[in-house]
């Protein structure tokens, strides 16, 4: 029998659903006074997290926010949660409303017909205004057609895996079932390469992925001890960066995605960037194969990571989502109702419901 990898391993571990998750030995650098001081290090941020002019507000709580590295994974940087509330609630919005429209393909695109609006919106509103809370019949649901129903589908691309994506379904069943959105260049993943000249990468969250750039531009360590050898974590000018692909991930409170390095871009210099908001979830960042011992991060919702400089060609995944752990600034009812974009986007019980249970991830990379 072949032996299982170290990242492998440390998988099953932690993805292990009939058992409580164990977090003694996953790092929080949030409680970085609990975590083991000789694997983490603290960073002083040279430049200020600004507010884009793209957006209506100011989504940074501090300038300059408390950043850290790992001793083992030269170039990863994390910050946690620098967001202000609305700032979250606003990534949700914009990954759930604005992002899975076309031209930007999810992963039910080759099995349904998916229309011009968005999935969470008609998700949403059910026909003829029923009250919320009432029970609803299917006729009172937005259905989204099969291709297969419509014989548009491309079985020598896609083939369905299960009858639910043979037949026509609600849109609230099909949300349940959005696993990812491609951004900007749209990755191939039949060829494991960029269809060049696609479409242009959200305005408003490049903008907010540059911000970010900027800011964990040649950090600091916030203290070395004379002797101590830490490597340079991030050279790369955080204003040249320009977010021209990128992938939303959609967890729901079972999902994990596997183990895996990011290395189609030409430009691996550039860090990649990743936000999440919603559950928690543990994070593992391993080296450049399987076989090195990954170290478990606990991610929570408004927490920054970037793998720069070695981190970019590192294995990485998370192994579990943590249930009924996303902050009450989502999960409340009315928690977005006075936001400065509150009435362009559906009622803000409907994100609240979805983020109760769910982890939405989103990053950006540099393709050339």
């Amino acid at each position: 029998m072949q032996q299982q990898t170290a990242f492998r391993r440390a998988e099953k571990k932690h993805k292990a659903q009939h058992q409580l998750p164990n977090l003694s030995n996953v790092i929080d650098v949030s409680a970085i006074d609990a975590s083991d001081g000789a694997a983490v290090r603290q960073l002083c941020l040279t430049h200020d997290m600004c507010q884009p002019s793209a957006l209506p507000f100011q989504p940074f709580c501090l300038d300059r926010p408390p950043a850290y590295t790992l001793r083992d994974h030269p170039g990863l940087i994390i910050i946690p949660n620098p967001f202000t509330a609305e700032a979250q609630r606003w990534i949700a919005r914009k990954c759930l409303c604005d992002c899975t429209r076309p031209p930007n393909h999810t992963n039910l695109d080759p099995f349904f017909d998916m229309p011009s609006q968005s999935l969470f919106a008609l998700a949403s509103r059910p026909i003829n205004n029923k009250p919320a809370g009432m029970p609803m019949r299917e006729k009172d649901h937005h259905m989204i057609a099969s291709r297969m129903e419509s014989n548009s589908i491309d079985l020598g691309v896609s083939r369905p895996k299960g009858k639910v994506y043979m037949q026509s379904a609600p849109a609230a069943d099909l949300l349940e079932r959005l696993r990812w959105c491609t951004l900007g260049r749209q990755y191939n993943w039949t060829t494991k390469e960029y269809d060049l000249g696609t479409s242009v990468f959200d305005y408003e969250l490049n903008a907010l992925m540059r911000s970010i750039a900027v800011a964990i531009s040649n950090p600091a360590y916030a203290a070395c001890n004379k002797g101590e050898d830490w490597p340079p974590i991030n050279k790369y000018e955080g204003s040249e960066f320009v977010s021209q692909a990128g992938i939303i991930n959609y967890y729901h409170e079972r999902a994990s995605m596997a183990g895996h390095v990011d290395k189609t871009e030409e430009s691996m210099d550039a860090p990649l960037i990743s936000l999440s908001v919603g559950l928690s979830c543990i994070y593992l960042i391993g080296g450049p194969t399987r076989d090195t011992e990954p170290t478990p991060l606990l991610l929570r919702s408004g927490d920054i990571l970037a793998m720069c400089g070695d981190s970019r060609l590192a294995f990485h995944g998370v192994p579990r989502v943590l249930s009924d752990t996303a902050p009450e600034c989502l999960t409340l009812p009315n928690a977005g109702d006075n936001d400065a974009v509150a009435a362009i986007y559906p009622d803000w019980h409907n994100f609240a419901i979805y983020l109760g249970t769910h982890r939405i991830n989103c990053n950006a990379r540099k393709c050339m």
